[in-house]
């Protein structure tokens, strides 16, 4: 049985200051993504982002755009020595224009119809797993699948951070960054 750390993408792994990114050259990673994500893959880790895309669903990019940002994301890690073995994406959006991603949708964060799909065909085990994210929606998608979640304060997770009284879920651990985040898994499993 697997353990694996899910990760949001941007505002977790990447600069999220494009609002939606549809060119691979506004792919910019936090400085320690790499590093964390090796550290996470050293601690025998299978790492899988999962990722709302609702760019698509809203007619800003098509999935062919959103594939050369992830493969530019996938190749500035890789200058780490840091892998991700998948990308679940949820290209939905009930405002968006684009059909059928036009809808409320399971698999859209918080929705829990990307992991159910991927435990289907991983069998990984929710106990030993972790949801990093910037977003309440992370945490919720953490809480409502049984994972440990760990909130960073990069990309969304400040202003997150700040309006967690209003929020009935809370993440089990908040970090400043993902790099903090494999730290803390580190001392975690000792």
């Amino acid at each position: 049985m697997d353990k694996i750390i899910f990760l949001d993408r941007d505002g977790t792994i990447n600069i999220d200051n494009h609002g939606y990114i549809s060119k691979a050259e506004d792919m910019n990673l936090f400085p320690n993504s790499g590093k964390a994500i090796k550290k996470f893959k050293d601690m025998g880790f299978k790492v899988v982002v999962v990722t709302n895309q609702s760019g698509i669903g809203r007619g800003y990019f098509t999935f062919e755009q959103l594939d050369e940002v992830n493969k530019q994301m996938i190749k500035l890690l890789a200058d780490s020595d840091a892998i991700i073995d998948d990308i679940l994406i949820s290209p939905h959006h009930p405002e968006g224009v684009i059909e059928p991603y036009n809808i409320v949708h399971e698999d859209r964060k918080p929705g829990i119809g990307l992991l159910k799909k991927y435990y289907a065909k991983c069998n990984f085990k929710s106990s030993k797993s972790f949801m990093i994210g910037d977003k309440i929606s992370d945490i919720m998608l953490g809480n409502n699948f049984n994972l440990t979640t760990i909130l960073v304060l990069t990309g969304n997770g400040l202003k997150t951070f700040q309006n967690r009284a209003k929020y009935k879920v809370k993440p089990h651990f908040i970090v400043e960054d993902l790099y903090e985040a494999a730290k803390l898994i580190e001392n975690l499993k000792k």
